[in-house]
């Protein structure tokens, strides 16, 4: 592989980090509202949500060909720093009125309209550098 080939590569993996980004932010965004519709701490755990998302994750990852070796681990880390977040804003509750005030909650908003630069339109540039 020429040097050129190696860099062309390590930019593509660097616009896909960009789009990887972008969505787990909104993910981490529709975390903090879901906190919001929690009863307290205790609550913030569902087993029988955990295990639903990762057979999900895991029929996901075969679909489209990601080693489920990667796949599991990163959604059950996923799973529990989110968990995580959902008990620090429940014990906090001005710090989550805060992030649903910024407006953080309403920019994930699966009914609102892409912005410039949104996650979609960095996907589509992504599908198009391939």
């Amino acid at each position: 592989m020429s040097m050129s080939e190696l860099e062309v590569r390590r930019a593509r993996i660097d616009r896909i980090d960009a789009v990887l980004v972008r969505l787990v932010a909104a993910r981490q965004r529709q975390v903090a509202v879901i906190a919001a519709l929690k009863t307290g701490p205790d609550t913030v755990r569902d087993p029988a949500r955990i295990s639903a998302i990762l057979t999900r994750v895991q029929s996901a990852a075969r679909r489209h060909g990601l080693d489920e070796a990667i796949a599991i681990p990163v959604w059950r880390e996923l799973l529990e720093r989110s968990a995580e977040a959902q008990q620090c804003l429940l014990r906090a509750p001005d710090r989550l009125t805060d992030r649903l005030d910024e407006g953080q909650a309403a920019a994930a908003s699966p009914s609102s309209p892409p912005r410039p630069g949104s996650s979609m339109q960095t996907i589509a540039a992504v599908r198009e550098s391939s």
